[in-house]
């Protein structure tokens, strides 16, 4: 492994606490704080990248007005609050790499690995991941701090087609320390 940075994937309150938020989302915010827990400790990268949508995204026709900017559903959850100095980029497609400067930011600091943690794993950590892929960067992704809103099995597709590591929380300061 190179060097490693965390992404923060829409751990917003409208997926946790909100309209759509499920069981399983609620379940990742304990492992979601152990891992950025542990790229803090380390002094590493922590990236957010969250939905802050308006009326004319694509995705309202689809999914309804969510998330949208400026909104109290748009805002991350308490337990997971960027500090100062971790870039949060705001997005209004699935992939935190379209129409964001994600891919400048980590290229520009020498990343090349990535740990995907967040909402939700067959939506916008899928998307996310396919982009870091196509971008080559390395893949982990946080099985138990990420959830599944359709897909439950996301996690063999995303080892076959994007080449991912899939780890738990209690293992992330292990790998990180081990590379």
């Amino acid at each position: 492994m190179g060097r490693p940075a965390l992404i923060v994937i829409d751990m917003l309150e409208e997926f946790v606490n909100g309209r759509l938020s499920t069981p399983e989302a609620k379940s990742t915010v304990n492992p979601a704080k152990k891992v950025l827990e542990e790229f803090r400790k380390r002094g590493l990268d922590v990236f957010y990248v969250k939905d802050s949508h308006q009326e004319s995204d694509f995705e309202i026709r689809l999914w309804g007005p969510h998330a949208m900017r400026g909104s109290k559903d748009a805002q991350i959850i308490d337990e997971l609050k960027p500090l100062s100095g971790e870039e949060v980029l705001e997005k209004h497609t699935y992939s935190g790499f379209f129409g964001t400067p994600l891919d400048y930011l980590l290229r520009s600091k020498g990343i090349d690995t990535i740990f995907l943690i967040g909402l939700d794993a067959d939506i916008c950590v899928r998307h996310t991941a396919a982009d870091a892929f196509y971008r080559g960067y390395k893949i982990y992704v946080v099985e138990d701090a990420v959830a599944a809103y359709i897909d439950k099995n996301w996690k063999e597709y995303f080892e076959k087609v994007y080449g991912i590591t899939a780890i738990k929380s209690d293992d992330v300061g292990f790998v990180l320390d081990k590379n």
